[in-house]
């Protein structure tokens, strides 16, 4: 199965962009009943203070990555279109509420899942939830909105 990112053009977000080899290279996959799953596995330079322990930007990162891109491929298959097809669809956060609940493991994989809970005209709110080690480690709230092209592309 294909990731989501994998089939977006030009993406070079440092957390799941495809485009972006120095980043963390998240990949986000459907599943049959909707839901969205990502794994990933954190390396010693995704460390917090601790060094047995992921930093919280880190964790943020992924959730906001997996939660754009959960958004994005609701509206591919809302519009009953192929991801990355054209003109191609774009979402950007406007609002993402992270509540840690556990120290979340350096060293083993990381389970990411999303599904969008609302989705109005441009906006759309998704929730993810992190697990590693069986238990939940991570929950957000990630809002986006859709963005036009000519927002990706750098002024003048």
């Amino acid at each position: 199965m294909t990731a989501i990112q994998a089939q977006l053009r030009d993406s070079f977000c440092w957390g799941c962009g495809a485009d972006n080899h120095g980043g963390l290279q998240l990949q986000s996959h459907w599943q049959d009943d909707g839901t969205t799953v990502a794994r990933w596995t954190p390396a010693p330079e995704h460390a917090a203070g601790p060094r047995h322990v992921v930093n919280g930007g880190i964790v943020a990162t992924i959730l906001d990555c997996h939660g754009v891109c959960t958004a994005l491929a609701e509206a591919h298959r809302r519009e009953g279109r192929e991801i990355g097809s054209d003109p191609q669809i774009w979402y950007a956060t406007t609002s993402m509420k992270v509540d840690y609940l556990r120290p979340t493991p350096l060293g083993p994989e990381l389970t990411l899942r999303a599904e969008v809970v609302s989705a109005d005209g441009p906006r759309s709110a998704v929730d993810c939830v992190l697990e590693a080690e069986g238990k939940e480690r991570a929950r957000a709230r990630v809002e986006v909105i859709r963005v036009p092209d000519e927002w990706r592309r750098p002024p003048g």
